[in-house]
């Protein structure tokens, strides 16, 4: 008697009741389940080694960010100066770093804890928001210590405004600052200041509410940033070199995502020092490329 005829003899039993219930294992059954056993098995396999390497990459990337800390906490010994580090590298359809109202709370708890003693700034970003750009600004031109700026590769727009509100410059031949000329709009209509005042013109009287009033808005922030700018910029420069720097910044004739490098800097007579201690560069760009939480960071 084979395998089948057990079976189909017990599920008479269980059928007329005269019988045990039983399973029985039929060789076809034993067979789906190796089979469900390997793919259990395999499937498991898989995912602990994306386990392991989502871990692996997480533990790598903390135990990068604890060297570069302690790599910055050296040069902070060094200097004698606290380190205040923004660094903004994300960028997407979803969502950019920038400063913004969280940096602005960052920087006032930093600078409780620094108490007006002398720090180095450390900027990587694209900018941001006008009122928290300015507001920073503001506070980085009135700390009662001594402030340099580094920027090993850019600080545009809100970061060039507060790249101006230290005592010293620092940059690398290639890094570059940007124009501040103000940038207003929403979602589906966004543009300078000056575009905003030359669709005004073209359209006159056509022109719709939405559009007159970026158009002033423009105008009004246009006129307060190059005040702010004149009050701001307390660099060794003459007053001619101040005023086209000024207007360059602000003018709106060139792109507001330009790069000024040091070389067109060097047209407007600002003074700019170069970033010498190449270990200490090196910690910046280390710290800039890695792949952690964007923000600002201090020691």
């Amino acid at each position: 008697m084979n395998i089948t005829d057990i079976a189909t003899l017990f599920q008479y039993f269980n059928q007329t009741g005269n019988g045990i219930p039983l399973n029985v294992i039929t060789s076809t059954t034993v067979q789906t389940n190796w089979w469900q056993f390997g793919f259990t098995l395999f499937s498991a396999l898989i995912g602990s080694i994306f386990i392991f390497f989502l871990i692996g990459s997480v533990f790598k990337s903390t135990l990068t960010l604890v060297l570069v800390k302690i790599k910055l906490k050296l040069i902070k010994r060094k200097t004698k100066r606290h380190i205040l580090f923004i660094k903004h590298t994300t960028a997407g359809m979803f969502g950019t770093s920038m400063i913004d109202r969280e940096t602005l709370s960052d920087i006032t708890e930093a600078f409780n804890k620094f108490k007006g003693k002398d720090f180095d700034l450390i900027l990587h970003t694209p900018g941001g928001d006008i009122f928290s750009s300015l507001f920073i600004s503001r506070l980085i031109k009135q700390y009662p210590g001594k402030v340099r700026t580094f920027v090993p590769l850019f600080a545009m727009s809100g970061g060039t405004l507060l790249a101006l509100s230290t005592d010293e410059l620092y940059m690398t031949p290639t890094a570059c600052l940007g124009p501040v000329d103000p940038q207003l709009g929403n979602l589906f209509r966004y543009g300078s200041a000056k575009s905003w005042d030359k669709i005004l013109k073209l359209k006159g009287k056509k022109a719709d509410d939405q559009s007159i009033s970026f158009a002033f808005m423009g105008q009004q922030y246009t006129k307060s940033i190059k005040n702010y700018l004149s009050w701001l910029i307390d660099f060794n420069m003459n007053q001619a070199d101040k005023k086209r720097f000024i207007n360059c910044l602000t003018s709106g004739n060139i792109e507001h995502g330009f790069p000024l490098t040091v070389r067109e800097l060097q047209h407007f007579n600002l003074p700019i020092k170069g970033i010498a201690d190449k270990k200490d560069l090196k910690t910046f760009l280390k710290f800039i490329s890695l792949k952690v939480k964007d923000g600002v960071f201090y020691v």
